[in-house]
């Protein structure tokens, strides 16, 4: 075996030898890391009631789970973990695992406070009679199409139509997901309520029946 032969085995057995310490530094780490289940509940921080469908996540990883109707929730975590909990309206609040509790399980109460959002200050002056308050509005010298815009007869069937066509926005449409969710945690294990009633269902409906997707079936 050359010299050169000789430099490189000692080389890469030097490479690999250190390759399996950092892997067994790498393993012991992860073994001394405890998985920790943490469960609780989500309550409001005036009334001390429940928060459904709260978001409850790991900032580590950005994984989670949600809060069922009641408030619970159930999130395995790893010791020094921080876990996040959010919803629309409250502010969010962090909490560190430190340790693996009883038997790596720990149960706590997070109450949320109200995302109060602060304006500056508005002073509303009444008029100081109806009259004054006619005057001043006449002289605001509005076009008589803009006026008489607001006095044509509205159809009310084509302004349903219109919503159809636009659909929920965000808010609408979360409201309406959590609406669902909420129902079938209340009627699991019976039997399903009627849709009759429901504006939403309805709204569906006519809007299949618009498209012809009724027929497609």
């Amino acid at each position: 075996m050359t010299l050169k032969q000789k430099a490189t085995y000692f080389i890469t057995l030097g490479f690999f030898l250190l390759g399996l310490n950092l892997t067994a530094q790498t393993d012991s780490t992860a073994v001394s890391e405890e998985v920790v289940q943490v469960s609780g509940l989500v309550v409001t921080g005036d009334s001390l009631m429940p928060l459904p469908f709260a978001t409850v996540f790991r900032i580590r990883d950005s994984r989670g789970t949600m809060t069922d109707a009641v408030g619970f929730f159930s999130i395995p975590v790893l010791e020094g973990d921080t876990i996040r909990f959010s919803s629309t309206g409250y502010i969010p609040r962090d909490v560190i695992i430190p340790n693996g509790g009883y038997k790596n399980r720990i149960s706590l109460v997070q109450p949320m406070s109200r995302d109060t959002v602060m304006v500056n200050e508005a002073y509303i002056y009444p008029w100081p009679s109806r009259e004054t308050f006619k005057r001043e509005f006449m002289a605001l010298g509005l076009d008589e199409n803009t006026f008489s815009i607001g006095q044509q007869a509205i159809d009310p069937f084509d302004i349903y139509d219109r919503l159809i066509d636009v659909g929920l926005d965000g808010q609408a449409s979360s409201s309406s997901e959590l609406r669902q969710m909420s129902l079938e945690y209340a009627t699991a294990g019976s039997i399903p309520t009627t849709n009759l009633l429901n504006p939403v269902a309805w709204a569906q409906f006519l809007r299949a029946l618009k498209n012809g997707d009724l027929g497609k079936d």
